[in-house]
């Protein structure tokens, strides 16, 4: 992959390991889209990096997973990298069965 001159999506990229990668993908000369659930999270990610491209979605529920793909394809059509960050952790006993756990 080249490191420079790419369109990034990052998932979950307004915080933590996913906003690092944003500020280090925007420092190398790279359009960086930002995907992530809160807009106040997003805000600061835009305001700690210049340049920075955010949009709100919750990637669990379809019709905004439709709608992100219908923005992407329109606004950034040469999205080149996707980098998937998104997620939670659930907490749970490891000595409880595993058909006894509770997502």
């Amino acid at each position: 992959m080249k490191l420079t001159g790419n369109t990034i999506l990052i998932t979950g990229g307004g915080s933590g390991i996913g906003l690092a990668f944003a500020e280090k993908f925007v420092q190398n000369g790279n359009t960086v889209i930002v995907i992530g659930r809160r807009e106040n999270v997003l805000e600061q990610a835009r305001k700690q990096v210049p340049g920075l491209i955010t949009r709100v979605c919750d990637l669990e529920q379809e019709s905004e997973r439709l709608a992100l793909f219908d923005w992407v394809t329109a606004n950034y059509p040469d999205v080149n990298v996707l980098i998937n960050n998104a997620g939670i952790q659930l907490r749970y006993r490891t000595a409880v069965p595993s058909q006894q756990r509770l997502y």
